[in-house]
């Protein structure tokens, strides 16, 4: 595949890694500020979710527990208004539901400039993985514009109508690595240096549950674990904002079994156009850093009742450089919406080569046409 030169476009966004914990959320996250005067925070940048929040000092003393321990004073600011002051609940599925109220205010982004964001204020929540939780907030990355959560920002898009990214270059890319807790998120480009070959995997709409359709889902013809095949024409999902592997119960209860029966085989996803994953023992079982499970090594699989789905974040996106690429069209002006176009999972120079490039498909990356009108293919 040839690597065009790198966009003059994007923000890049600097990510931290914290201690991995065994609560299925990813450790990665930007620490930034939100607020006049800015109060400093750490978001996650999370292709599974779509809606902006923050932990904030609506919740009681004794609520929003988290490991991080930020919470947003949205009376110490002096830009903060409220969208909506109501509070309703939240549902983060097998964690629980969060309280939320919206509100809107500003987010410095790394290239100097500040962005207007409508949010959701969390005023409670509790549970183990929450304790667990490494950042203060999250940044949701969702799938297209259609799939926003009601009134709350779509960074990417806000940020290609305000000019601070090229609508050419629809891409948001990770660059993780877990052995220096240093990486990257990259808003409107790519980075040529940072991959070899890869496989793009067309997006395909998760349909087995009503209001997930936000979520960065594909194809995938076969789950291997060792010798045994596991499922057949099911769908992937790569989600910044997990860590472990998460899905359907029944793929999830199958993998640890087979790798308990197996000695730690390596787990091997194939997907339509040939190309492939394999993710050895090495990658997926991790030495829990902090939290109640701290010491032990697990492998990391979680059954999470997802019908035909297998969801991972960062196990496999350390080893990797991921992209997600929009397709974009002109409303008018200098307005523009984006709808789902497909993930790209590359080798990493350096690292082991866990993809198995497609020879049946060429695709490259590079600048992309805006269609100008408000109909797409």
């Amino acid at each position: 595949m040839s690597q065009p030169a790198a966009p003059t476009s994007g923000v890049l966004f600097p990510m931290q890694r914290g201690p991995y914990q065994n609560n299925g959320a990813s450790p990665w996250y930007t620490q930034t500020t939100l607020g006049t005067p800015g109060q400093a925070l750490k978001f996650a940048i999370d292709t599974g979710t779509n809606m902006v929040w923050t932990t904030s000092t609506l919740c009681a003393p004794t609520s929003c527990q988290h490991y991080s321990g930020g919470r947003f004073d949205y009376q110490k600011s002096s830009t903060y208004s409220w969208v909506d002051c109501i509070q309703v609940p939240f549902s983060f599925g097998p964690w629980g539901t969060m309280q939320v109220e919206t509100g809107q205010d500003v987010l410095a982004l790394p290239n100097g400039k500040s962005l207007p964001l409508v949010l959701y204020l969390s005023a409670d929540y509790s549970g183990s993985q929450f304790a667990q939780l490494d950042w203060d907030g999250g940044i949701g990355i969702p799938s297209g514009s259609p799939y926003k959560q009601g009134d709350t920002t779509f960074i990417v898009q806000e940020m290609m109508n305000q000019g601070m990214i090229s609508p050419n270059y629809p891409y948001v890319s990770f660059d993780w690595n877990g052995n220096t807790s240093a990486g990257s998120c990259l808003i409107g480009g790519f980075d040529p240096d940072k991959y070899t070959n890869g496989i793009f995997l067309p997006w395909t709409p998760y349909t087995a549950f009503t209001g997930v359709e936000y979520i960065w889902s594909a194809d995938m013809s076969q789950y291997w674990v060792g010798n045994q095949l596991v499922a057949q024409n099911v769908q992937f999902a790569l989600d910044s904002g997990s860590s472990q592997f998460k899905g359907d119960d029944t793929i999830m209860n199958q993998t640890l079994a087979q790798i308990k029966a197996q000695g730690n085989p390596p787990v091997r996803m194939v997907f339509p156009n040939g190309g492939a994953i394999t993710v050895p023992q090495n990658i997926y079982n991790v030495t829990i850093q902090a939290g109640p499970d701290q010491g032990k090594t697990l492998p990391q699989f979680q059954p999470l009742g997802l019908t035909n789905l297998v969801l991972v974040g960062s196990v496999i996106m350390e080893y990797c450089y991921t992209i997600h690429e929009y397709r974009v069209v002109q409303c008018g002006g200098n307005r523009y919406s984006l709808a789902p176009s497909g993930m790209w999972v590359f080798n990493k120079p350096g690292y082991p080569a866990i993809i198995t490039p497609s020879t049946a498909v060429k695709r490259e990356l590079g600048p992309r046409d805006v269609v100008r009108g408000k109909t797409m293919e």
